[in-house]
């Protein structure tokens, strides 16, 4: 079962990268240069990581609907055991995407005070 989460979470996170790899960051420029591809990188990033926290919340939701209509005990079993596994990973990629968040911010803030200060 965690096979199935980290190639969910490898799926997710490359979705993430996809959509900023059509940004071409070297297009992107100041008066005092190139915006960083650091910065483009760490804004995949975040979407990435986001785009996983919005897939295990979905996969926690469709197995606790099918928790509260379960009849087979031997199932209901396996589906906790699978809600503590998704809410683990929940819990654990939550707190990583706060702190990269925030770097992420600090990034945009400096660039936008150098656009600024030009």
């Amino acid at each position: 079962m965690n096979e199935v989460v980290n190639r969910a979470e490898e799926s997710t996170y490359m979705r993430g990268r996809e959509s900023m790899s059509s940004v071409d960051p070297s297009s992107k420029t100041t008066a005092t240069g190139a915006i960083s591809p650091d910065l483009f990188r760490s804004l995949a990033d975040v979407k990435g990581q986001a785009q996983f926290l919005l897939y295990l919340a979905d996969q926690i939701e469709e197995s606790l609907e099918q928790l509260g209509s379960e009849t087979d005990s031997c199932h209901g079993a396996f589906l906790c055991k699978v809600l503590g596994m998704y809410s683990s990973q929940l819990e654990t990629k939550h707190q990583g995407l706060g702190d990269k968040i925030a770097e992420t911010c600090q990034e945009v803030y400096v660039t936008v005070r150098e656009y600024d200060a030009v």
